[in-house]
């Protein structure tokens, strides 16, 4: 009687190992599909993700003045002034930073002249009250004033038939819509009619 009860204890407890190792199994299996799935579903994402990417077109633009690194960064095209001030190491002590456009999206080939304090307060004196970058990167080589990184008063200035608030349209139209592809982009501006660019268009660029 002693040896039935024996062999009866011996096989439950078999079973319970062989239903506890049954439990971990289906465990282990659940959660190695679970990761299979994750895995499958990031690689699907992946590559739509990658080529679009490296469609970015790279961008070089110089960021001097009041940084910590002066230099010629590259980024990539979409990026905006905030990542290149920070790649140049981000402003000095000295810098003020409270005119410039840091939202604003970046050109191939601009100067981001960051002043030392006290050098806007001089500039606007002069200027009758709007500041305009030392290096006067709202204008090209060639004398045109640049639409995609001339400040309102620069166009101001520098464009007939355009005043503070039409130019502040300008910048505001940017902001929300990317930079200008051609100058007769312009035109979408409210308050530019073909009048108005016919008077404008041998002073402007977009580069």
């Amino acid at each position: 009687m002693n040896m039935e009860k024996r062999w009866v204890a011996v096989g439950v407890f078999v079973l319970l190992i062989f239903f506890s190792a049954g439990v971990k199994y289906s465990d282990f299996k659940h959660h190695k599909q679970a990761e299979e799935d994750i895995l499958l579903e990031s690689a699907d994402n992946m590559p739509g993700e990658a080529e679009a990417e490296a469609e970015k077109k790279i961008i070089e633009v110089y960021v001097t003045g009041a940084v910590k690194n002066p230099g010629v960064y590259r980024l990539k095209e979409g990026d905006r002034m905030h990542q290149a001030v920070e790649l140049a190491g981000g402003t000095r002590e000295d810098a003020d930073a409270r005119y410039l456009e840091m939202a604003r999206l970046l050109v191939d080939g601009e100067t981001i002249p960051i002043p030392v304090q006290g050098e806007v307060r001089e500039t606007m004196a002069v200027t009758g009250g709007g500041y305009s970058s030392p290096a006067g990167s709202g204008h090209s080589s060639g004398g045109r004033v640049n639409i995609n990184t001339a400040s309102a008063r620069e166009m101001a200035d520098s464009l007939d038939g355009i005043g503070p608030s039409l130019g502040q349209r300008i910048v505001d139209y940017r902001n929300s819509n990317g930079m200008f592809k051609d100058i007769t982009e312009i035109k979408n501006v409210s308050g530019i009619g073909d009048k108005r660019f016919e008077a404008i268009k041998d002073k402007i660029t977009v580069r």
